[in-house]
């Protein structure tokens, strides 16, 4: 007989390999978070639906949602490929991710986390790499970090969490630091210091970190994704609770020589099927995804329970998990090289006999009281560019133009990048009309704003796979309908009055909902715009007084 050990929901086709996904979570609402080697963030509801891309300049390799002012929604962590410790914000109205926080380090980021780690009712970021370091940030105003801890190889994963450490009455906040050389090091704070407690070498890469009970005593273990094909288990003070091989033998292979297809690559912590236990759920380089549970208290015995039948032809990289509130189910999201993302859930999920796991310590709260102030000032701070693209339109803002392009040049080097990587970008900007140099007051160097949110968008377009049409359907046309000549004179001459009127108005924006608050269509008010710039009858100028007016 065949038994059904797992439901799959839904797979979803990615434009590239994902390196990334998470559940961010805003009051009673959650969102889907994924990215990967596109460059970019994609910002998802749970109906599949994308309401926001941000694109950054290397691959997005790591996230981390935490609520970090106490306002109900989680922020985002992200570590990039060129080096990007970033922050992101949700819009709630808009549905946006904002950056408020940017800052470059050397090399890629491979992992981040967050938490109290001072025990000050403040939430630290953490991002290690490429680098061989690991920094920790006070907080999102940080200019620089307030701890560095150096390594001798990379830093492939950490993780923060609490573990109840024998000689200390209450648990302890710990973070846990794993190296390319196999260095699995425990930090904690001690009188405002940094202290290593304890550190070990696991003989192998650290591809992944979680701290979680799973031994169903009631307090935290410390667990880990090793490269040598082991999952490796230890208590708080780092001493060996029982080693998992997940290596198979493939029929006809000889054992002295297996094939290390089923490295653990990623690690989930979670109860899954609903028995107030928790589960090991790891992703593995061969493409399958393999559950490990406890089915007794206090025990050691922990069992493959199940795993996934269809092998994906790469590694999963990250996986996460979050309920499903109107089937009431537990659901499982992974990725990876496959360049897809999987929903699938335990079919057991609410059908087995619950756990009673005793409670030995509670984990401590960050006191939202605390933080509301800082609420306030998350709110108040000037939202930061996630690529060199957003730096260039930024400083072009704020400046008007640049007499030369090694002024403009000089500027985004301060902010991390090279020349060659800022004179790409230019070239790419000139190539598409997005940069020009005019006649100011004085010949100078300027963005055209309307044709680079032009560009963003048509990227951001040719970035999403094209919907499947249903046969029979057909979809309705957006092109504005033809201009007769008497709708094309009422657009001009209001045009034309609004900016007698007004004298000047700042952006090309303003201009169009002024006019389109007459009744006319949009794109067509576009057009008649762009034809009486052409025709000179109006400029848009970008010295004092900047923006929109009729030519003199």
């Amino acid at each position: 007989m065949i038994r059904k050990l797992y439901h799959q929901n839904w797979i979803f086709d990615c434009p590239d390999a994902v390196m990334t996904c998470s559940i961010l979570k805003c009051n009673e609402e959650t969102f889907f978070i994924f990215g990967g080697h596109d460059k970019t963030l994609h910002f998802m509801d749970n109906e599949l639906v994308i309401h926001d891309e941000v694109a950054f300049d290397g691959w997005c390799r790591c996230t981390y949602p935490i609520d970090l002012d106490g306002d109900g929604c989680d922020e985002l962590l992200v570590g990039t490929g060129d080096g990007r410790c970033i922050v992101l914000k949700l819009n709630k109205k808009a549905k946006k991710l904002e950056g408020i926080m940017n800052y470059k380090l050397s090399g890629m980021i491979n992992s981040c986390a967050a938490g109290d780690l001072s025990g000050d009712n403040n939430i630290e970021l953490m991002f290690g790499g490429e680098d061989k370091t690991l920094r920790v940030f006070k907080n999102v105003f940080s200019e620089k970090p307030f701890l560095t801890f150096y390594y001798d190889s990379w830093v492939t994963a950490c993780c923060f969490g609490y573990l109840k450490i024998p000689e200390f009455e209450k648990p302890v906040a710990s973070l846990l630091v794993g190296t390319r050389n196999g260095l699995l090091q425990l930090i904690y704070m001690k009188n405002d210091n940094p202290e290593i407690l304890w550190q070990q070498n696991v003989y192998a890469e650290i591809n992944d970190i979680k701290i979680g009970d799973i031994t169903n005593d009631g307090l935290n273990e410390i667990i880990i994704a090793s490269d040598d094909s082991y999952v490796k288990i230890y208590d708080s003070k780092g001493k060996r609770i029982k080693f998992i091989f997940i290596e198979e033998v493939i029929k006809g292979q000889k054992k002295k020589s297996p094939k290390r297809l089923n490295r653990p690559k990623s690690l989930l912590i979670e109860d899954i099927d609903g028995d107030k236990a928790n589960e090991i759920v790891v992703g593995c380089a061969d493409g399958t995804l393999r559950i490990f549970h406890n089915i007794k208290l206090k025990s050691k015995d922990i069992e493959l329970k199940w795993k996934t039948t269809t092998k994906l032809s790469a590694s999963i990289k990250n996986i996460c998990a979050c309920m499903n509130k109107e089937q009431k189910v537990k659901s499982i999201i992974y990725g990876g090289y496959e360049r897809t993302i999987r929903n699938i859930s335990d079919f057991e999920w609410g059908k087995k006999p619950l756990l009673k796991i005793p409670i030995k310590f509670r984990i401590p709260q960050v006191s939202i009281k605390e933080q509301s102030n800082q609420s306030e000032e998350i709110l108040k701070i000037k939202k930061v560019p996630t690529n060199l693209r957003g730096f260039i339109k930024e400083l072009l803002d704020k400046q008007g133009f640049y007499m030369t392009l090694d002024l403009l040049i000089s500027d985004l080097m301060d902010k991390g990048y090279t020349r060659k990587e800022i004179n790409e970008e230019l070239e790419f900007l000139k190539s598409k009309g997005a940069m020009c140099y005019e006649k100011v007051d004085i010949d100078a160097w300027c963005l055209v704003n309307e044709l680079i949110d032009e560009l963003n968008k048509t990227e951001a377009i040719k970035s999403k796979k094209p919907h499947k049409i249903e046969e029979g359907i057909t979809e309705k046309s957006e092109e504005p309908e033809a201009l007769t000549s008497d709708k094309t004179e009422d657009i001009d001459e209001i045009i034309i009055n609004i900016l007698k009127e007004k004298k000047t108005i700042p952006t090309k924006e303003e201009l169009v909902s002024s006019v389109s608050s007459k009744g006319y269509n949009k794109d067509a008010i576009n057009q008649r715009i762009n034809a009486l710039k052409n025709k000179n009858k109006i400029k848009f100028s970008r010295s004092d007084p900047r923006g929109w007016s009729i030519v003199d």
